[in-house]
């Protein structure tokens, strides 16, 4: 009796974690996004204000055209920046995350109903395991560095979406 207790708790758990990495990735993407937008911004403003700078100071076009080009060569490399595929695989596993945490919050409303039996939870939280991990390698395949700070609040998020929609501790 104990073990089929353990198991619902272990999805639980599981839940729990999944809604922290899907908040933790959200973060993440953000940050990142914020370092995207400045490359953009440096390189509108650099690329315009050269186009200007060459129409009103005509002595020095070279100058002016090495401006526009670098902004070139920068809106070309944007993918290359490594917040650049940060970003994109970020966006890409965010949803996915999301996803995947709407149907096991789905099945969880099952596991506590008692309709899906000690068993099937034990594969079905294999299989979540399973399936964020493919996300994660397809997404991030070197992996990156976790930022504590946003470890710190996506868990502190993810224990405030529990015990709004739960009042249980996360």
């Amino acid at each position: 009796m104990e073990n089929a207790l353990k198991t619902p708790d272990l999805y639980w758990r599981e839940l729990v974690q999944l809604k922290a990495a899907a908040i933790y990735t959200r973060l993440f993407r953000n940050r990142v996004a914020r370092r995207v937008r400045t490359v953009e911004v440096v390189k509108a403003i650099s690329s315009s204000s050269a186009i200007a700078g060459w129409v009103v100071f005509k002595e020095v076009p070279f100058l002016w055209a090495s401006i526009i080009v670098a902004a070139q060569l920068l809106d070309a490399l944007k993918d290359v920046f490594p917040f650049g595929r940060q970003h994109k695989a970020a966006s890409a596993l965010t949803v996915a995350l999301e996803t995947i945490f709407i149907e096991a919050e789905a099945e969880w409303q099952k596991i506590e109903q008692g309709k899906i039996p000690g068993a099937d939870i034990t594969d079905r939280r294999m299989n979540l395991q399973k399936h964020r991990l493919e996300l994660e390698q397809r997404n991030f395949p070197d992996g990156f560095d976790p930022s504590q700070d946003l470890i710190d609040l996506a868990t502190k998020e993810a224990e405030a979406y529990f015990t709004l929609t739960y009042a249980k501790d996360a």
